[in-house]
This record gives C-alpha cells, sequence and structure tokens, in this order.
C-alpha cells in the first residue's frame, strides 16, 4: 500500500502543493515539536504559541527509534518550562514577541559584548527603555531574573499599549519603596501576573515557562487596530488563493515567494517541507489532481495589536489520486482557524493553521474507505 500511504502523507502535511524543499534559511519542521512537555503542562497553549511563531527557539535535541528492524534518528525540541531564565533571555524573548526594532538612544553596557547572541537584543530593549541596567554599568546578562525584574521589565514593555487601571493590587512583601512597586501591583490588577495569596514572591527566580506566559497574557491584552482587518484577512485569502494558482500552474519560484511573504515560523517551514514531499509522486505512476469545491469564507476571530486570528470556513477540495494499485476520490475539508503574527516591518504573517479536527478524521476515514474498496 505504498500509493496509499504516500497519498495519506501529502494530505497530512498540507500536500495539496508541489514545489522544492524548504530553503536553508528556514528552520526544518522538527524544530516546532515539542517533546519535553505535552498538552496537559499548564503553560502549554502559551508555548506552542512561543514555538511556533519563532518567539522561542527551544534547544534542539535529537533521538534513535527502531522499526522493522531499521534505526531511524528523528528531532524535537525541548522547551525547558521549568528552569530558571536568565535576564537575557527573558529579554530576547520579549523583544521577539513585541517585534521590537532598535530606538534612537540606545545604552551600552561594560559586560554586554558586541559579540555576544544577546548583544543586539539587549540593546534594543534599552532603546526602547525597556532596561536600564544596574549601577556599576553593567546588564549582568548570565543572571537569573528575578520576579521583580521580570515585572519591571513587562510593565515598561507594555504601558504604550495596555490600559491599566489607577488602582493596584498590593501584596505584603512588595514594600512601595520597591522599584517594582508600581508593575507588579499594575499587572497584578490586570491578571497579567499572579501572586502566592497575598504575597508576590518578588525576588524569587523566574522560570521560563512563567515568563513565557506572561508575555503572552500581556500581548492578549493590547488593543488591535481597526485598519488592520482587511491586511489580515488579505493574507489569508492570497495565501489560500494564490497558493492553489501557483501549485496549478507549476510556478514553483513563484510558489515559494509566495509562502515567504504570508507566512512565518511553523506554518512556512510545514508549507515548504510539504512542498517537497510531493517529489516522492513527482515522474511516479501515482498522480494527484485537487480542485476547490465552492467558494471559502473569512471572518476575523480576534485582532490584537501584534497576533490575530482568522476563522476559514468552507474551504474544500475534491481530490482525485489514481496509481497502478488504487483509484479513488475524496472531498477534503481544509476549514479551521488561522493564527498570525505582526513583524517588525509591520506586516501580518500567518505562523500556523488549526483545521477543525471532526473534519479532518471525516475525510480521513472516507479516504481509508475508498483506498480500501479500490
Amino acid at each position: 500500500m505504498k500509493a496509499l500511504r504516500i497519498f495519506m502523507s501529502l494530505l497530512l502535511l498540507g500536500g495539496l502543493l508541489s514545489a522544492t524543499p524548504a530553503s536553508a534559511a528556514v528552520k526544518s519542521i522538527d524544530h516546532y515539536d515539542i517533546g519535553d512537555i505535552g498538552p496537559d503542562y499548564r503553560f502549554y497553549e502559551a508555548i506552542e504559541r512561543f514555538v511556533y511563531a519563532d518567539i522561542i527557539d527551544g534547544y534542539l535535541q535529537s533521538d534513535l527509534y527502531e522499526e522493522d528492524g531499521e534505526v531511524y534518528e528523528y528531532s524535537y525540541v525541548d522547551v525547558r518550562p521549568n528552569e530558571k531564565i536568565t535576564r537575557a533571555q527573558f529579554t530576547k524573548i520579549l523583544v521577539n514577541a513585541l517585534s521590537l526594532k532598535a530606538g534612537a538612544n540606545t545604552k551600552e553596557f561594560s559586560d554586554v559584548k558586541a559579540s555576544k547572541w544577546y548583544y543586539d537584543y539587549v540593546r534594543i530593549a534599552s532603546s526602547q527603555g525597556i532596561i536600564s541596567g544596574y549601577s556599576d554599568g553593567n546588564f549582568q546578562p548570565g543572571a537569573n531574573i528575578t520576579r521583580d525584574q521580570m515585572a519591571a521589565m513587562i510593565y515598561r514593555a507594555f504601558s504604550p499599549t495596555i490600559k491599566f487601571p489607577t488602582s493596584a493590587n498590593t501584596f505584603k512583601d512588595v514594600p512601595s519603596t520597591s522599584f517594582a512597586y508600581e508593575a507588579i501591583g499594575k499587572l497584578a490588577a490586570n491578571g497579567i501576573v499572579q501572586g502566592y495569596g497575598d504575597t508576590f514572591k518578588p525576588h524569587s527566580q523566574a522560570t521560563r515557562g512563567q515568563a513565557i506566559a506572561i508575555i503572552d497574557r500581556a500581548m492578549d491584552q493590547e488593543v488591535g487596530q481597526v485598519e488592520d482587518k482587511a491586511a489580515i484577512t488579505a493574507i489569508v485569502d492570497r495565501n489560500i488563493k494564490e497558493g492553489y494558482e501557483l501549485t496549478q500552474a507549476q510556478n514553483l519560484p513563484a510558489l515559494e515567494a509566495l509562502y515567504h511573504e504570508t507566512a512565518t515560523g511553523y506554518y512556512l517551514s510545514y508549507s515548504l517541507e510539504s512542498m517537497g514531499l510531493l517529489g516522492a509522486v513527482e515522474g511516479a505512476e501515482e498522480t494527484i489532481s485537487i480542485e476547490p469545491i465552492g467558494a471559502h469564507s473569512l471572518d476575523i476571530v480576534t485582532v490584537k495589536k501584534r497576533v490575530a486570528e482568522v476563522r476559514i470556513d468552507n474551504l474544500k477540495y475534491k481530490v482525485s489520486f489514481t496509481s497502478p494499485d488504487m483509484s479513488f476520490t475524496v472531498n477534503v475539508n481544509a476549514s479551521g482557524n488561522a493564527h498570525l503574527k505582526k513583524g517588525a516591518d509591520g506586516k501580518w504573517k500567518i505562523y500556523n493553521i488549526i483545521l477543525d479536527e471532526e473534519l479532518g478524521e471525516e475525510w480521513m476515514t472516507e479516504a481509508a474507505a475508498a483506498a480500501n474498496a479500490s
């Protein structure tokens, strides 16, 4: 049943497309496979969003497995959400999440050298007034960030885009003389940070999971622009319509360019690697033809300042598969929710599309039944 396996792989990986493998500048799909936590982890959804949108990279791992006497290597990423996070690491995540660019007034720190990976992130954050460092001129990039330091940076970063209340929550272990007193109180009042009853534990070291969750909550409270709605739906519509048209025309360079212009992170890698999979049937005896059924519709779900969600309905295709072993046709419903992020250039791009699970199971069952009947 080699033909069926190829067909299923193409559909599962978005194989409505045909082109060359992913370019070297794009991370491979295994960089988005989270291996050390599952959906039951309390911060999983926020972590997955940050991984898929390339806000965080994780730590690439590799392992081996055996099947039918053959040994295979596979890769995945560890996020390590329970580990402590350094001041440099937190700065990088914050800069990436907000797609920040360097402003006019950058500050240099004696312990942040231009040769270090975090140099540009620290420089950008300082130019935006998010960090100021210590009185001795150091930033201490390798020190683990504390909860009060993290709160202060979050508050400075989001104050221009989030409406905070005039009153604030208070904690008995955060005195009014603390440098982070206002930040902690205002963030807690908005539910962006959480305490432990009537304490905040300001000097405790933050974890990677906490940092991601807090930034994610803040981004969700940013107000979006009405004028962004048209640009957001246009990107999703272009990705769908032009993707199909260029595939039919076999204009592979233009198709790859389209994905670079409309997709990012996980969805860009997913699309490009899916295109490469169709090389398995190019020049072979198997053929696939695809045609749309009806017209799809798009509806805005949410628009924030930097992230958005669009509902895709009635995106259906008739897919016909022919090989020496079998021949069948199935209807594929690719409806779902597209998730987008705005980059530093102000352009929106899709970083993930989540298909409707029930519909996916429906057409997979239909395809398997048709194949077995052939």
